[in-house]
């Protein structure tokens, strides 16, 4: 019972296998006795034996049993119960479990949901889940040390965030659910019923949409709200692992939508739906193979399992260009095969076609230092890099947003086209005069804002008066006005964002954006393993008062090395958010000069009041061998304020492998109690230390020095358009689950 999830895992596999044993032989021998029922029951058992082993891992975790190594590497037991939940997933063979943990839940639905596709479709998906067994399997959570250490390493105090507990287990929704998707598209092209896949695949796909997206957002903001840089993306090459699955499935949807409609785009969509799913393969490669382990600072280190995750994907790509290629010729063309340019089926086309190419682009500037290190030393591309490539394809997109919408399927007059484009026109004349009121009339801002602006003034329109009619029928509306303002939120806060640095010292107020700011008295907390410096902030603007606390939280590693953590506050606002980040704190207090004085043979070292000059060595001692051992002398030359210099010769005794200068040291001259002695020589370098005993600084200085001031250097700014951005993508998210509920098989 020690090893029940390791025990559980192993039956989990042999429960998947012969589930699909099970629908192997249901389709060579349709309908015998039982064969269904086994092989349901078979992934009925695998889904238990998952959820038996998650619970054994999670009770592990919260019973601070560190024998197991997972336990003792990711959780402590001064971690709270939240960080110690989500623990669960910090490292890659949790996540891994949690990703098989909720493909196992979808797929109880997928049985129930598939019908007669049932067989196919769960032989295919079983597949899918039979390769992460294995991957789970090779490298496990269960496994378990020969000696508990007394407390295990605890989490990362970068992920030690309450989104921590709701974005991993939301990104590997999505990951699992664009399994299914695929899975009904390779039995389309087994059974070639081509078209038969897309009601029942389609929910599906929109729901990874969602799910994917909603994680990608929570790390926007994750990112945003805790780490301080003032970014919500940063082009990290993990980041965008999770990205380049949701473009090629964002690209899929809209392919489903018109094969769903008009019959056309049937070996578009085998092909996308498939680059949608091995992307995620590719992605989990990339980031789990610890190629991009120099790169990014999400990225996770070289388990043992890179062969595994390239068979995986190499399986999935050749099972379907091996059945594509057998059914191409068999795949009806679409019954039009002239596509009118003036038609929303040319723009669903077109938006693919650049959908895809963003992924491409941006797969290609994250697979650089896979690239670079088959030919040379590995690097990676700059953020310049995807900026450049992404924003003409970006400007096109929100382009055909604008009008896109408006059109009917098949040939549309553009005389009746233009009499509905007011709302476009207003939009994009509103976000022209915005940008223009804010001076910024660069040719970047200007290229994005006004087409955004078109697109969110002709999808508002819209959304408006389709949910007049029925509130399912605005999905796409609400998810296109979504990204028009989503657009305008990056573009207000990269364009518009203000910034500057200032030195607040304790107890003063300072101007910032017309803010008055006030340092008040720092607090050190201690937090975990490290120590959390508080630092409460005074703010004033009008009549309005509050208190921000921002915090630097420090923390020693293992090896000893100092590891230093900015936690920024935010105060948010309709049209723009107050930013601020510590960059740097000084306590005020100075450091007590020590009592040690290093110097040169010739070299003088003024030590208030004395200045002491080190003229040699003296050697009468040197070379006699005496009971006591071996003497050495200082030459020194002490001069005391405006009084005569005065020389002392402090002796070192060195002999039984013993220094001793106390009963040597001498008298300064001018006070009372002070002396100085000899306590090491360096014939090398011809330097000696010596050690001053008195005082520094006269009483009357020390009675009228200022009490020692905090300060801290602060990162005050202020991002517009921060509400617009968040609003966007939450629409972007909800018009999706709306496309869900619209399209649900019925």
């Amino acid at each position: 019972m020690n090893n029940l999830g390791g025990l559980c895992m192993w039956l989990g596999l042999l429960a998947l296998i012969i589930s699909s044993l099970g629908y192997l032989f249901l389709l060579l021998k349709p309908d015998p006795v039982g064969i269904k029922t086994t092989a349901r029951l078979g992934f009925t058992a695998f889904t238990g034996c998952v959820t038996v082993a998650s619970i054994s891992l999670m009770l592990a975790i919260l019973g601070n049993d560190f024998v197991f190594s997972y336990v003792a590497r990711y959780s402590s037991r001064d971690l709270p119960l939240i960080y110690r939940i989500s623990s669960f997933w910090a490292g890659q063979e949790g996540s891994f479990l949690l990703w098989v943990f909720l493909g196992a839940w979808l797929g109880l639905f997928l049985i129930y949901q598939s019908g007669s596709q049932e067989p196919r479709v769960m032989l295919v998906y079983n597949l899918s889940n039979l390769f992460l067994m294995i991957l789970l399997i090779k490298q496990s959570p269960f496994h378990m040390l020969a000696v508990a250490p007394a407390d295990g390493n605890g989490m990362n105090m970068l992920l030690q965030d309450p989104w921590m507990a709701i974005h991993p287990p939301i990104v590997f929704l999505g990951y699992a659910a664009y399994a299914i998707p695929f899975a009904f598209a390779i039995n389309a092209l087994w059974s070639r019923d081509y078209d038969g896949w897309i009601k029942p695949g389609l929910p599906w796909a929109i729901f990874a949409y969602v799910t994917l997206g909603a994680g990608i957002i929570i790390g926007g903001f994750w990112s945003y709200k805790v780490l301080g840089w003032g970014g919500y993306w940063g082009w990290d090459p993990v980041e965008n692992a999770s990205l380049l699955p949701w473009l090629a499935g964002t690209a899929l949807v809209h392919g489903m939508i018109l094969q769903d409609t008009k019959k056309q785009l049937r070996k578009t969509n085998f092909f996308l739906v498939t680059f949608a799913f091995v992307l995620v393969i590719y992605c989990t490669f990339l980031t789990r193979s610890g190629i991009l382990a120099d790169f990014s600072v999400h990225s996770f280190t070289d388990l043992g399992i890179t062969g595994l995750l390239v068979l995986f994907m190499g399986v999935f790509i050749a099972l379907a260009v091996w059945l594509l290629a057998m059914r191409w010729k068999d795949l009806p063309a679409p019954a039009k095969t002239e596509i009118a340019y003036f038609s929303r089926e040319f723009g669903f086309i077109a938006a693919i076609a650049l959908l895809c190419m963003s992924c491409l682009v941006t797969g290609l500037g994250t697979s650089a230092p896979l690239i670079t290190r088959m030919m040379a030393k590995a690097s990676k591309v700059s953020t310049d890099f995807y900026v450049q490539t992404n924003l003409p394809l970006a400007v096109l997109i929100l382009l055909l947003l604008s009008f896109v919408p408006l059109m009917a399927f098949g040939r549309n007059q553009p005389s009746r086209l233009i009499k509905k484009l007011p709302w476009a026109v207003a939009g994009a004349v509103i976000a022209l005069a915005v940008t223009g009121w804010h001076g910024m009339f660069d040719t970047r801002s200007l290229l994005i804002a006004i087409p955004a602006g078109g697109a969110t003034g002709l999808n508002l329109a819209l959304a408006t008066g389709l949910a007049r009619r029925h509130f399912s029928l605005a999905s796409g509306a609400l998810v296109h006005l979504g990204v028009g303002l989503m657009f305008l939120g990056i573009v207000a806060s990269s364009m518009y964002d203000r910034s500057e640095k200032q030195r607040f010292f304790q107890g003063a107020t300072k101007p910032a954006f017309g803010y008055a700011i006030t340092l008040s008295a720092p607090q050190v907390v201690g937090h975990g393993k490290g120590e959390r410096l508080e630092l409460p902030l005074d703010i004033e603007k009008g009549k309005a008062r509050f208190l921000a606390r921002p915090d630097i939280y420090v923390e020693r590693k293992k090896g000893g090395q100092l590891q230093r953590f900015i936690h920024p506050y935010i105060k948010r606002g309709i049209f723009s958010d107050l930013y601020i980040s510590p960059v740097d704190y000084d306590s005020g207090r100075k450091k007590a000069p020590s009592n040690q004085i290093v110097i040169k043979k010739g070299q003088t070292i003024h030590r208030d009041p004395y200045a002491i000059t080190f003229n040699g060595f003296d050697i009468r001692g040197m070379g006699q061998n005496t009971l006591t051992g071996i003497s050495v002398g200082a030459r020194l030359t002490v001069a005391y304020k405006t009084e005569a210099s005065v020389d002392l010769t402090p002796v070192l005794n060195m002999g039984q492998g013993q220094t001793n200068a106390a009963d040597h040291r001498e008298k300064l001259p001018g006070q009372e109690a002070a002396f100085v002695s000899l306590v090491q020589i360096n014939a090398d370098e011809k330097t000696v230390t010596l050690v001053y005993e008195g005082s520094s600084v006269n009483t009357e200085k020390a009675q009228n020095a200022e009490k020692p001031k905090a300060s801290v250097i602060l990162d005050v700014s202020i991002k517009p358009g921060m509400t617009l951005l968040w609003v966007g993508t939450f629409l972007m998210l909800f018009g999706g689950v709306v496309g869900i509920i619209r399209r649900r098989p019925r």
